[in-house]
């Protein structure tokens, strides 16, 4: 009993200290048919109470195994709580120059993580990041999710 028992303490432990994600965490899984529209901009709210922590903020991106696509375009607007817009745009890598997936892949699953922001102070407040795809097409295809995480910097 007491190996059964430090055994799954060990697990719960390490499940719990994967996901860095302490201020805010929420992946959107709601593509029909896998497609991401191009006027299907996701939006995240979050809030910052201690502005004395730096934040690393982390876009998320799953897909499926052996992705057609080497990167994706993709437009970012962060919201401040003054109100304040900053614009920027990210050239996804999703495989390197060799073909290799750069994701972490599971069967014909495969999550990759970018940060937005790294090792960032942010101000006390509320916050949005709206993510869109650029794609030339009317939709990005073999999509499973895209979210964002913040986490505490230590």
């Amino acid at each position: 009993m007491t190996i059964k028992t430090l055994f799954l303490i060990s697990l719960t432990a390490l499940l719990v200290s994967c996901n860095k994600a302490d201020i805010y965490s929420k992946l959107d899984k709601d593509f029909s048919d896998n497609r991401w529209g191009q006027t299907d901009a996701k939006t995240y709210n979050f809030t910052i109470t201690d502005d004395t922590k730096s934040y690393d903020l982390i876009f998320r991106f799953s897909h499926v195994y052996d992705y057609q696509f080497a990167s994706v375009p993709l437009d970012f607007t962060i919201t401040d709580p003054s109100g304040k817009k900053e614009n920027f745009t990210v050239d996804l890598k999703i495989k390197d120059s060799s073909g290799k997936e750069l994701g972490d892949c599971l069967g014909d699953i495969c999550d990759l993580q970018f940060k937005i922001k790294e090792k960032t102070r942010l101000i006390k407040g509320n916050y949005k990041l709206t993510v869109s795809n650029t794609f030339p097409g009317p939709y990005l295809p073999n999509v499973l999710g895209v979210g964002l995480d913040v986490a505490t910097v230590e």
